[in-house]
């Protein structure tokens, strides 16, 4: 068998197998894990192999050491890639859920979020398919494509989540608790960070988004992202 050359030979699949193979039984058996995997072999089918040709194999995917590509296909089959700063509310918070649920393991359901259907209307403008899909039902359709083709979403959105919560940090904060009051050293940045978006639950969110009426939560949530966080900022400093 003709083994992979480079990430381009790897489906998305493959690559989140790949990943999940645990290290803790020591690197050959990773290894041996990995070999079975590219070639859709059992483990045990390569137990009489020789270890020199198993080591000289390794070598040749030794690219799987290695990210796959950052960039991304703006367009994968029928979808097209919607830019992260026009998601809705209800789409931050599903990436929310699967990024701080091993982004890898689920990067099929994050493109599934992020590419959509899509059409021009009678003024040439591009208009996205509404987000009343699950995720769950379109991700298979991804692990098909390249790993290549929709790796870079991961560190592009995390790059634009960084920005956007260092942007409403203010909207985030809340007055400190007793504990926080007798702690004498200060949170890094980046803890600080982290602290602010666990204790902003999306409940929480929504609550303030739909003024306490929560008949009004599919509403909030397809509001675009940019705007309902604009008009929470303005509520908090008006104190609204």
């Amino acid at each position: 068998m003709q083994l992979p050359k480079s990430w381009s030979d790897i489906d998305v699949y493959t690559f989140k197998e790949i990943r999940s193979i645990s290290t803790d039984n020591g690197e050959w058996t990773r290894d041996i894990e990995t070999l079975a995997i590219i070639m859709d072999v059992s483990t045990d089918s390569l137990d009489d192999c020789d270890i020199t040709d198993l080591t000289t194999q390794m070598k040749s995917i030794n690219f799987l050491n290695s990210e796959p590509s950052k960039n991304f296909k703006n367009n994968i089959e029928n979808y097209i890639f919607k830019p992260f700063e026009q998601l809705t509310c209800g789409e931050f918070i599903d990436l929310e859920y699967y990024f701080s649920n091993d982004y890898i393991k689920h990067i099929s359901h994050i493109a599934a979020i992020v590419y959509k259907k899509h059409k021009t209307d009678e003024w040439h403008n591009l208009v996205y398919e509404p987000y009343t899909y699950n995720p769950n039902n379109r991700s298979e359709e991804f692990d098909n494509v390249c790993v290549n083709d929709i790796y870079g979403i991961i560190p592009s959105y995390l790059n634009f989540r960084k920005t956007f919560l260092e942007k409403y940090m203010l909207l985030f904060e809340d007055d400190p608790g007793p504990e926080d009051e007798d702690k004498n050293t200060p949170l890094s940045k980046e803890d600080q960070e982290h602290k602010s978006a666990v204790k902003w639950g999306w409940e929480r969110l929504i609550y303030s988004l739909c003024n306490e009426d929560l008949t009004k939560f599919e509403q909030a949530t397809n509001l675009p992202l940019i705007l309902a966080f604009n008009m929470l900022s303005m509520k908090k400093d008006l104190n609204l």
